[in-house]
Parts: C-alpha cells; structure tokens; sequence
C-alpha cells in the first residue's frame, strides 16, 4: 500500500518540477509616489523542451507585463511580449534597455534590500515562484 502512496505522489508532483530557473532577480527602486517600476533576472530552461513563458503575477502590483525594448526608424519603444519562448538549454538575461518586466500600478511603496515574490506561469502549466531583491538603480 505505502509503495502505491508513493508512486501515486510522484505522478502527481512530476509536473509540477520547474525546469525554469530564475536567477539573481532585482526590482528597481523608485521614488514613493512613481506608481511603475521594472525587474530584471536571468531566465534559464534547463529541460528538454522549450517552455513558453505566458505570464508573470505580483501581489504587490495591479499587474506585471514582459516587455523588451525595439529599435524602429531611430526611436527606442518598449514593446509588450505576450509570450515569449526559452529553448532547451537557453538562458535569456532580462536587462535594462532589453528585455524586462514592467510593473504597473504598484500597491505599497518599495524599500531598498526588500524581497518580492513573483510567480512565472509557462504554457505546459508551470507555475514558478520566485523573489525579487528591491536595488537602487
């Protein structure tokens, strides 16, 4: 029965594994009253497969976007990402003046050397927490 038990809660926890890895992630301090801000990280599939990243949440924002910065006829614009692809194997640095997280409506001021949880949801069904250190630019 307990060997049952047990295979059972691996089937279930199987995909539930993240093969996406957030690293060194950081949300940019702002002035109090500045309602939007950005985060920037290093995305990294470590698994076999491409996984498609369709959406980031944050309590402490009304909502958060990837956006990447595109160069057109000598003006630089931010251009919203509504998913964006990681190859297996691939990192992708999330910088300023590329690619970024916008976040809107801000719900607390920031406190520099705060954390703030994030959590990226991919296509397959991924759902990945992860915290944010609160820098000054």
């Amino acid at each position: 029965m307990l060997r049952w038990i047990t295979l059972f809660c691996a089937l279930v926890l199987l995909p539930c594994h993240a093969q996406v890895l957030i690293k060194d992630a950081t949300l940019r301090l702002l002035p109090p009253l500045v309602p939007n801000t950005s985060a920037y990280f290093e995305l990294e599939n470590t698994g076999d497969k491409p996984e498609v990243v369709v959406g980031v949440t944050s309590e402490i924002a009304r909502s958060v976007e990837i956006h990447n910065h595109i160069m057109t006829a000598e003006t630089m614009r931010m251009e919203r990402l509504t998913e964006l692809t990681i190859l297996p194997g691939e990192s992708i640095a999330f910088t300023p003046g590329g690619l970024h997280l916008m976040v809107f409506g801000l719900k607390q001021s920031l406190i520099e050397g705060q954390t703030v949880t994030f959590n990226l949801t991919t296509k397959s069904g991924l759902s990945i927490p992860f915290d944010a250190i609160v820098v000054r630019p």
